[in-house]
């Protein structure tokens, strides 16, 4: 019985890398007027880590201090994670979410707890929409407030998104996988 699904994981993993060198498109939900839907089952994605973002830093979808501590959650739609865990390179179609979550007032000594969603982005590798920015990548911001969040986002500007990913990822396709302890791949 173990050989038997041992043998399937394999070919499993060999179609994923095999669908992945056939320039794989994965569904993304675009409108006509470019914007892009909000994903509305992200957190049943592969959620490869969290991040925590202190009281008083500037938080990445809006570009202003926050007034609570707030834990990112990052998810991977599940068959770009497959296949950039089998490859190491991200599909065309890859969707990544960061969901924000503020937290309670705590004192010094006290954990650190969860008060309620505060904002969702996207990130959208793109080839064929996306020609000319950094890495093919679209990103996307569905609101930084309680929820409910905005069912739609237009992209947004490059240079609001996109220089910390040229500056800092360039080697990891500019998406910064090094910093998710669930993107790390094993070293052949």
């Amino acid at each position: 019985m173990k050989k038997l699904v041992a043998g399937a994981v394999v070919l499993i993993c060999i179609g994923v890398v095999s669908m992945a060198e056939e320039s794989i498109q994965l569904p993304v939900s675009f409108n006509a007027d470019g914007t892009v839907n909000r994903p509305l089952n992200h957190r049943q994605w592969v959620n490869v880590g969290t991040t925590l973002i202190p009281q008083g830093e500037i938080n990445t979808i809006d570009d202003l201090p926050i007034s609570t501590s707030e834990y990112i959650d990052t998810y991977v739609e599940p068959m770009a994670f497959a296949i950039y865990m089998a490859t190491g390179t991200w599909p065309n179609g890859t969707q990544i979410v960061k969901e924000f979550t503020a937290t309670k007032p705590a004192e010094a000594s006290e954990v650190l707890t969860e008060s309620h969603y505060n904002g969702l982005a996207m990130l959208v590798k793109e080839v064929q929409r996306f020609p000319a920015e950094t890495g093919h990548l679209g990103c996307f911001n569905f609101g930084h407030h309680p929820e409910p969040y905005e069912t739609t986002s237009k992209v947004l500007p490059r240079e609001q998104c996109s220089a910390c990913h040229e500056t800092l990822a360039s080697e990891q396709q500019y998406i910064f996988a090094d910093h998710h302890i669930g993107l790390r791949r094993k070293k052949n």
